[in-house]
């Protein structure tokens, strides 16, 4: 695979860690599309300085900086063999249809993490520009838990995942580019076998509203001092557990009989949750034994805590605009639901979590037991792109 040019589109947490990351193991050019605000300025200023963008990763310490950065996509991506997008999911659409008319048509696009139904908005988009050629690849998760400390300056990686699971359209190019994304991301990549895989072995949206809805239903209005704010990963109880484990197990199920309409279909890649826990964890967890000590044990999460909003000098409210949920509910679990709907599975618990706290984010999904609410067309479920039976999906 001959990748010469490489661009990053956005200028975020991930971002910075990959700039670093990327530059210890490629000699190639490096490139970064950052339109807005001012932070094409900060990293121009590092490149005009020749100075130094610093990852710290325990004890260890990597250093790069792009070649080139610009606020048009014209500038940055005609050259580019491979465009990473290391954004949250509400930008991937906005992103796509910005660089879109400006990318070689064999050109390799990836969103690092996909979140749920990626493949629908990218081919719909890349397709309407013409770029019959182009592939696309998704990540299941973010491979970093990584802080911005100053921005186009340092950042920390505070943890780092054992491998992480990738699928491409199209498949044949699957393992090629795995191996590829390893050897540049310093990162075990395993291939998926397809893109469904992808969206239904989303743990985030399982992990991520899931404690949220465990953490806060009832204390909506709780106030908390800066010392109680909750742990995050590391406060999951034994009932959060139990609901987590219920919400991993619909997906399971709904997996089972998609396999059953289809036996040509491989899902085998849509773990359950404790499973995807000690597999992607298995030398930060002290111990496996059940699922809730597989969050507690992790060193990996270790002082994580619940996003939260300051209200005044004492006191925190939590922070449901948080993209634990405005990201991980359109973009994964409500994605899920519309799947599931088709294949008429039901869902009782994620429909729960769903109608719970998209009451905190203001939005309406669900109506009646079904996908009708007046805020259905922002997500990516696969009737918003013509997609309305199984069959097509599986196609996809």
């Amino acid at each position: 695979m001959k990748i010469e040019t490489i661009t990053i589109c956005g200028g975020g947490n991930a971002a910075h860690a990959i700039i670093s990351i990327i530059r210890s193991h490629f000699s190639g050019k490096l490139n970064l599309f950052l339109p807005y605000g001012n932070e094409a300025a900060y990293f121009q200023k590092l490149i005009d300085e020749k100075g130094f963008l610093t990852a710290t990763i325990g004890d260890n310490k990597l250093y790069g900086r792009p070649d080139k950065v610009s606020k048009l996509a014209k500038d940055v991506c005609k050259e580019a063999d491979l465009i990473l997008m290391p954004l949250p999911a509400f930008a991937h659409e906005q992103t796509l249809l910005q660089i879109a008319p400006f990318f070689k048509e064999e050109a390799i696009i990836g969103a690092i993490p996909a979140r749920s139904g990626f493949e629908y908005a990218a081919l719909k988009i890349l397709k309407d520009n013409l770029k019959e050629k182009v592939k696309i690849f998704g990540m299941q998760t973010l491979p970093w838990a990584c802080r911005i400390k100053e921005y186009a300056s340092k950042v920390d990686i505070l943890g780092k995942k054992g491998s992480v699971g990738m699928a491409a359209f199209p498949h044949k190019i699957t393992s090629e580019l795995a191996s590829f994304l390893t050897q540049l991301l310093d990162l075990k990549i395993e291939p998926l076998p397809n893109m469904l895989t992808l969206s239904l072995a989303n743990v985030g949206q399982i992990i991520h509203p899931g404690i949220m809805y465990g953490l806060f239903k009832g204390k909506e209005e709780l106030k908390y001092r800066k010392e109680e704010i909750p742990l995050f990963y590391q406060g999951v109880t034994k009932e959060i557990s139990q609901t987590l484990k219920t919400m991993s197990d619909e997906i399971l199920f709904l997996t089972k009989e998609i396999k059953n309409m289809d036996k040509s279909i491989d899902l085998d890649q849509v773990l359950g949750l404790k499973d995807w826990l000690i597999y992607s964890y298995k030398d930060s967890i002290a111990d496996k034994s059940s699922l809730q000590s597989c969050f507690v044990t992790n060193s990996a999460y270790k002082g994580l805590r619940a996003p939260m909003k300051k209200i005044d000098n004492d006191y925190f409210l939590p922070d449901f605009q948080a993209r634990y949920l405005t990201e991980d509910v359109p973009y994964g679990l409500v994605v899920t639901k519309a799947i599931a709907q088709l294949a008429q599975v039901d869902m009782p618990i994620i429909d729960e979590v769903i109608l719970t706290v998209s009451k905190w984010i203001g939005k309406e999904y669900i109506r009646g037991g079904y996908l009708e609410g007046k805020d259905i067309n922002d997500t990516r479920i696969p009737q918003n792109y013509g997609i309305n039976n199984l069959e097509e999906i599986i196609i996809y």
